[in-house]
């Protein structure tokens, strides 16, 4: 997988658009995996302390530590999507003006729920974040038929630990973000140019492409007995 950092994020729907979306067959939906790119929104939730909220996934194709998402429905903006999400996996209500869009990626997984199992899926994933209060999160309660573990990180630990490089990739896009929002916080101040280039510096370190080739990190899953590597390109 490989992601672009994203400024903005935007809905755009031409001419007057219904969902014709209906129930397909495990059989027919298999079919549909072989041979389209679902789009998914993903999510980094944060606590107001900036930790980032990470759910233990028990199906495929992550069966390891993943954002909260999932695939988008036909006419749905990625937040709006969001909020289903939420409301489905963490029973949450939290409304789609709430989140923003951190970035983008491509992935390709080898295992999938559906069968063939082994035919795999590819998504595009948007990431999106949203900041939780200490509240919400009292009433976060997981969807047991997705995770069977939660935590709550720092972006660093996340960075430094033994992730799936899109979750380190999209941490570092939501630093950056933050930090684009100092600049422009520092831009309106004003007589703050030597701040303003130190957050300048630390936001293009921020963004700098990521290694590519083969990542230390290996999915491991002992109770489905699967092991994949990961290998990063660019497009």
């Amino acid at each position: 997988g490989w992601s672009r950092m994203s400024i903005g994020g935007f809905h755009f729907v031409t001419g007057e658009f219904k969902s014709h979306r209906t129930f397909l067959p495990d059989d027919e939906y298999g079919k549909a995996l072989d041979n389209f790119v679902k789009g998914c929104s993903d999510m980094l939730i944060t606590d107001p302390k900036g930790n980032i909220f990470l759910g233990k996934r028990i199906v495929h194709p992550q069966p390891d530590w993943w954002y909260v998402g999932g695939r988008m429905m036909p006419g749905e903006s990625p937040s709006s999507s969001c909020s289903r999400l939420l409301k489905r996996e963490l029973s949450l209500d939290i409304a789609p003006e709430r989140f923003r869009s951190i970035c983008y990626n491509s992935m390709a997984w080898g295992m999938r729920e559906q069968q063939p199992k082994s035919n795999g899926t590819c998504d595009v994933n948007i990431v999106l974040t949203v900041e939780l209060t200490q509240e919400e999160i009292s009433n976060i309660v997981l969807d047991p038929n997705e995770y069977n573990d939660c935590t709550w990180v720092t972006a660093q630990a996340l960075l430094a630990g033994d992730y799936h490089p899109a979750l380190q990739y999209s941490a570092r896009a939501l630093l950056a973000a933050n930090k684009l929002a100092e600049i422009r916080e520092l831009e309106k101040q004003g007589n703050a140019d030597g701040k303003v280039l130190e957050a300048l510096r630390e936001y293009l370190k921020l963004t700098e492409d990521p290694a590519c080739g083969v990542s230390p990190y290996v999915l491991r899953n002992q109770g489905l007995n699967y092991e994949g590597q990961v290998h990063v390109t660019k497009y």
